[in-house]
């Protein structure tokens, strides 16, 4: 015979029903791209690990109350070790703030062993961030590992310093950061845009935190209808969209970098330059014709569609005297955003980057005053111009 639920049991019950589970927002992101070629030597960019303690830098684009953090194991063939981690503050100079330092747990327990293929995020930790903040997260690395991870600078020590707030003897490098995302529950912010393309979205050339992703997700918050948004920028340079360049190809890695984002409700798609581009080795690489570009972009559309994701698109930016451009390259670039334009009823929003950047006078090549000299990559001021000319498509979409 099954009893009736006691009062106090329902009322838990109905209690846990009506919160639900915690809603977790991205605050910052890197996604794995696994090694990088050094064309130097033919060896990967980077270095390995042994015996090492790693503090990679974050910075958050929202505030929340409780933070994890996601290790990313995605594109390695064996497991990953992490014998100790932390989190703390960083100050306006980078320099870590007295009392911030706190333990990561997993399980509860202070080491973890990441599956091949797999990421691991971090238990819950109650500890307030601010929009804006500078955070870094300190692992350490017991055996000798050289993680596929996202290659940035990182501060590497010696032995596990994992519970110190400074860093013993500390050396600069540019190695693996295993932390592919930082998430925040507690936050404001209801709607989550996930920024998906090339250097162009990861903001290649641009000062730190001056990528267009970085700066619209700063404007939004200054107009009332844009404080309930987020930004996880999933840029990766040198991506493409239907081969391996640096990172796994777009069509390969949107469900794990678009699709699988917690709270993502919008994304925009800029991807395909490097797709165009001239290739090194005609022989071994593929420049696929418009047509493969507008398939793969008729792909992304329909996966997003079907996780009940808005979908925005943006022009493929003017890159007349770049080093890969030719008049084979920018007739097909010509035929991708005639595309486009002429499929955006079908989308949730348009970003005409190419009009926003083209040089007056001077078709298909990038403004002159707004690049960083390489006719492929803006400068800070290029990168305000495509904030700003995102901007009114973003708040279009509402807060509701």
């Amino acid at each position: 015979m099954i009893r009736p639920l006691t009062l106090s049991l329902a009322a838990l019950l109905l209690a846990g029903a009506a919160s639900g589970p915690d809603r977790w927002v991205p605050a910052w992101s890197g996604p794995p791209i696994g090694y990088e070629p050094d064309t130097r030597d033919g060896k990967a960019l980077g270095r390995a690990f042994k015996a090492e303690t790693v503090r990679q830098e974050l910075r958050a684009g929202i505030a929340g109350k409780t933070l994890r953090v996601r290790l990313s194991n995605e594109l390695a063939d064996e497991a990953l070790r992490i014998g100790g981690a932390s989190i703390l503050r960083l100050d306006a100079e980078g320099k870590p703030v007295p009392g911030s330092l706190r333990t990561l747990t997993f399980g509860a327990a202070r080491d973890v062993r990441i599956p091949a293929r797999a990421p691991m995020l971090s238990d819950p930790l109650a500890y307030p961030v601010a929009a804006g903040e500078r955070l870094a997260v300190s692992l350490y690395f017991p055996g000798e590992v050289a993680p596929p991870t996202h290659a940035q600078m990182v501060d590497i020590a010696s032995g596990d310093a994992s519970a110190e707030l400074t860093l013993p003897s500390p050396r600069r490098a540019r190695a693996s950061g295993v932390v592919s995302a930082l998430e925040l529950s507690g936050t404001a912010a209801t709607k989550v845009l996930v920024t998906f393309g090339d250097s162009i979205t990861e903001g290649a050339g641009a000062s730190k935190a001056m990528s267009w992703p970085d700066q619209l997700g700063r404007m939004l918050p200054a107009n009332p209808q844009g404080r309930c948004w987020a930004v996880a920028n999933a840029g990766i340079s040198g991506n493409r969209l239907l081969s391996q360049g640096r990172g796994p190809g777009a069509l390969a890695r949107f469900d794990r970098d678009v699709l699988s984002v917690p709270g993502a409700t919008h994304v925009v798609i800029l991807e395909g330059i490097n797709d165009i581009g001239t290739v090194r080795n005609p022989g071994k690489d593929w420049q696929p014709p418009a047509a493969s570009l507008i398939a793969a972009y008729e792909q992304l559309l329909t996966r997003a569609k079907a996780r009940g994701l808005k979908v925005i698109f943006g022009t493929l930016l003017p890159y007349q005297g770049a080093a890969y451009a030719d008049a084979a390259g920018e007739q097909r670039r010509q035929a991708a955003n005639a595309w486009i334009r002429a499929n955006a009823g079908r989308f949730d929003g348009l970003i005409d980057f190419d009009k926003a950047m083209d040089q007056p006078g001077q078709p298909g090549t990038m403004r002159l005053a707004e690049q960083i000299g390489d006719h492929l990559h803006p400068n800070d001021a290029g990168y305000t111009r495509m904030a700003k000319t995102a901007l009114p498509q973003i708040l279009k979409q509402g807060c509701r």
